[in-house]
C-alpha cells in the first residue's frame, strides 16, 4: 500500500514525429525495493522502525541514446551562384515541400509528386532556366525556375546515403554550381528525380538553405 503512494513511474525521452528532435528529455523514477524492504522488516527486533528501502528506476529511453541512433548518412552542398530573389525564393519553396520527408525502407521518393506542379498560385516566380532553341540551349525564365539546384543537392546526397535511384536525368549543359554529370533536372509531368531508401531504417531529407549556399543531409533513424 505505501509503495503504491510513493512509486513514480520513470518516464521516456521523446522523439518528435516530424523533426526526429528531442521534444521531451527523460525523467527517472523512484519505487520501493519490497524485497530488501521485507528483509529489513524480518531482522527487526520487536519495537524497531523500520525504514523503507528505495531504489531509482531508470527510463528505456534516454536523450542521449536517441540522439545517438539519429545517424546522418549523406550531405551534400552546392553554391547559390544565382542569388536573384526569385530564384532563391523558388528554391525556399520546394525545399520546404521537401524537408522532413521520410522514407520507409523501400520506400520511393519523387521530386515531382513531393513538390508538386510549380505555379505562381503556390508562390513560385519565374527565374532563369535552360532553354532549348533552334540556336542551341540558351538561358530563357520560366515559373519555379531554380528549383533543379536542390533537385542537383538532393541527388548527390541520396548517392552518398546509399540510396538506390531509379530516375534522373542531366541537364543539356552544364549548370555550373556542381560538376558536369552530376547534375539532376527535373521538369513536372515529364522528368523527375527518383529514388528507393535501400537501408534497413527509416531516412528522413532535412534542407538548409543559407545565403550563399545549399545543403541537403540525410538522416537514418535507428532507434
Amino acid at each position: 500500500n505505501y509503495a503504491g503512494k510513493v512509486n513514480v513511474e520513470p518516464r521516456d525521452a521523446v522523439l518528435d514525429g516530424v523533426t526526429w528532435a528531442v521534444t521531451e528529455k527523460e525523467q527517472p523514477g523512484v519505487r520501493v525495493d519490497v524485497e530488501k524492504t521485507m528483509e529489513q522488516v524480518l531482522k527487526a527486533l520487536p519495537g524497531d522502525r523500520v525504514k523503507v528501502v528505495m531504489q531509482d528506476v531508470l527510463p528505456r529511453a534516454t536523450s542521449k541514446g536517441l540522439k545517438a541512433n539519429i545517424v546522418e548518412i549523406g550531405s551534400y552542398t552546392t553554391p547559390l551562384l544565382d542569388r536573384q530573389d526569385p530564384r532563391v525564393n523558388n528554391i525556399a519553396i520546394a525545399s520546404g515541400k521537401i524537408d522532413c520527408k521520410k522514407l520507409a525502407p523501400g520506400e520511393e521518393f519523387s521530386f515531382n509528386k513531393t513538390v508538386g506542379r510549380r505555379t505562381a498560385a503556390k508562390g513560385y516566380e519565374e527565374a532563369p532556366i535552360i532553354v532549348k532553341t533552334e540556336e542551341g540551349y540558351k538561358k530563357g525564365y520560366a515559373t519555379g525556375g531554380g528549383i533543379c539546384q536542390i533537385a542537383t543537392t538532393l541527388y548527390n546526397a541520396a548517392l552518398k546515403g546509399g540510396m538506390k535511384i531509379t530516375e534522373r536525368h542531366e541537364h543539356s549543359k552544364d549548370v555550373g554550381y556542381v560538376a558536369p554529370r552530376k547534375d539532376a533536372t527535373v521538369s513536372y509531368g515529364s522528368v523527375d528525380l527518383k529514388f528507393k531508401n535501400s537501408r534497413q531504417y527509416p531516412v528522413m531529407i532535412r534542407t538548409y538553405l543559407g545565403k550563399k549556399t545549399l545543403t541537403v543531409k540525410l538522416y537514418e533513424n535507428r532507434n
